[in-house]
């Protein structure tokens, strides 16, 4: 299926677009001679949602299983995510991304490459007017804790939306003591990939926590709220992290 009428990434909505880009990492054991160099740090984790909500678009159709994998070295990262279902049709997705983070700024470009199992798509076909390839630019500016509001800026450059959208998002993370929330509203200012007019398309919010199993086990849940003002639709969205 052609990726502009009805693609993707949430990715759990913009939280897992944010934690990819963000590299929340773990970082790797070095042997002590080589102390003295820069860390690669990584990240290996699989996520499974109820659905594949991203910015507003309904792209799973129901569960779908998220592997995703990055790894950082001086401010720069590079990673993979996927989003595979596990019922039911929808769209299936591999994509990768570079990013570079420069104190609050983070830069980065994505390639969304997303298929169906029915469609003899190529993977490495990037002809502008052919490709099941999107790039996407995008900017995230974080305020931290002491200004807890995020701004995403997205624009799809290259690829299968030949409207070029352009879009923005509003984050808050209020500092709360017994789970994490994000509050959202995602507005399509250029294009038609989102909608096919300018407008809201994602709205809502997600509650993150994890909860313990024993002492030494504990499993993180979300669950998000997710409203296309644009579109008249809504979900609410379960994840748990492996």
């Amino acid at each position: 299926m052609h990726r502009f009428q009805y693609m993707m990434k949430f990715r759990s909505g913009v939280l897992r677009l944010l934690a990819l880009i963000s590299v929340v990492v773990s970082a790797t054991a070095l042997p002590a001679q080589t102390d003295t160099l820069p860390v690669v740090t990584t990240e290996v984790n699989v996520d499974l949602v109820s659905r594949y909500i991203w910015r507003g678009m309904d792209v799973s159709k129901g569960p779908a299983i998220q592997p995703w994998l990055a790894a950082s070295w001086k401010g720069f990262s590079i990673g993979s995510w996927g989003s595979y279902n596990l019922t039911g049709e929808g769209c299936q997705e591999t994509d990768f991304f570079v990013a570079k983070t420069l104190g609050f700024i983070t830069v980065s470009v994505w390639d969304y490459w997303t298929f169906d199992d029915t469609s003899d798509l190529d993977f490495f076909n990037f002809r502008d007017e052919s490709t099941a390839h999107l790039l996407e630019a995008q900017i995230l500016l974080s305020g931290g804790d002491k200004l807890p509001f995020n701004f995403l800026a997205s624009y799809m450059f290259y690829g299968d939306d030949p409207s070029r959208s352009l879009y923005f998002e509003l984050q808050y993370e209020p500092n709360l003591n017994f789970a994490d929330l994000m509050l959202f509203a995602g507005y399509q200012a250029k294009g038609e990939m989102y909608n096919p007019k300018k407008g809201f398309v994602n709205v809502g919010c997600t509650v993150e926590r994890s909860i313990d199993i024993t002492d030494r086990l504990s499993l993180p849940l979300s669950l998000s709220l997710v409203v296309n003002p644009a579109d008249r639709k809504a979900w609410l969205v379960a994840g748990i992290t492996f």
